[in-house]
């Protein structure tokens, strides 16, 4: 157990050869997202304090982004979302003199992406959400997605505009790797954060990394394939309702309108994260 070369992460090991299967869980890459970090840092200590002990490999536990945890913000003053920035694009799409906290951080990442065999990435929301699974297609994500024992599991991420190709488990998947991230629940909910670390301890259990007695009792879990991103249309249109995540919705019933139109569902279909602020 050390401190790694990289501000913000942790390494322990079960030996001195750091062995292989290399795992990083990512908590608070939004800084106002708390669970994650609460989970890892409880992880720490029980490890820290020999109340559990690695079974095999070797586990990064990860702070995403500390200045804008400080802050207490999704991101630094004049900063940008961590989260977008893992395609790397900006390295030859940006001059560095236009870069702010979180490229850097990305860049400082960016080893550590490319040489661990798994990701476990814990997130939250800003509205109420049950907790559900953002897994890639890839057959490995999907194990590792449905040994969390979560209700829902998604995927179709990687679609055009979705943005699965720039959030922190795209290099994973690129290597053909698993990498899930999770969605605990709302923002400052305790709930959250004992949903974050129960993730943690399955997902290590599955790795074959840390034993977790507490098997996940079989559940009827919904597997969502995501469709489509629906931006807002104009700054006038709202919902014609509220809606909430995982919500469903039938063949032609409206999500909103503005003075020139109604906008409808084609299909039946659930909702994730809908948010009518923005």
């Amino acid at each position: 157990m050390e401190p790694f070369e990289i501000n913000g992460v942790v390494r322990l090991a079960s030996s001195l050869e750091h062995p292989h299967p290399h795992v990083a869980v990512f908590g608070s890459i939004h800084g106002n997202e708390t669970c994650g970090l609460r989970a890892i840092e409880r992880l720490h200590d029980e490890l820290a304090t020999s109340r559990l002990q690695l079974r095999k490999g070797t586990l990064y536990l990860v702070h995403g982004n500390p200045r804008a945890s400080e802050a207490h913000e999704r991101h630094t003053r004049g900063g940008t979302d961590l989260n977008r920035l893992f395609d790397y694009r900006f390295l030859a799409d940006l001059p560095n003199a236009f870069w702010v906290y979180e490229h850097y951080r990305a860049l400082e990442l960016k080893p550590l992406l490319e040489t661990v065999d798994a990701v476990l990435d814990l997130h939250s929301t800003t509205a109420p959400s049950p907790a559900f699974a953002i897994a890639s297609g890839l057959p490995e994500s999907q194990r590792f997605a449905d040994a969390l024992g979560l209700a829902y599991v998604t995927h179709g991420w990687e679609g055009p505009g979705l943005l699965g190709d720039r959030v922190v488990i795209a290099p994973l998947t690129q290597r053909g790797l698993p990498a899930v991230s999770v969605e605990c629940g709302q923002h400052q909910q305790l709930e959250a954060a004992e949903v974050a670390y129960t993730c943690v301890r399955r997902g290590l259990d599955h790795l074959g990394l840390l034993p977790w007695p507490e098997k996940a009792a079989p559940i009827a879990c919904t597997r969502l394939q995501l469709r489509a991103a629906i931006k807002r249309p104009s700054r006038t249109f709202k919902f014609v309702r509220p809606l909430s995540s995982m919500q469903q919705m039938a063949a032609g019933e409206p999500i909103g309108r503005d003075e020139d139109m109604v906008l409808s569902v084609s299909r039946n279909c659930y909702v994730i994260m809908p948010n009518d602020a923005v």
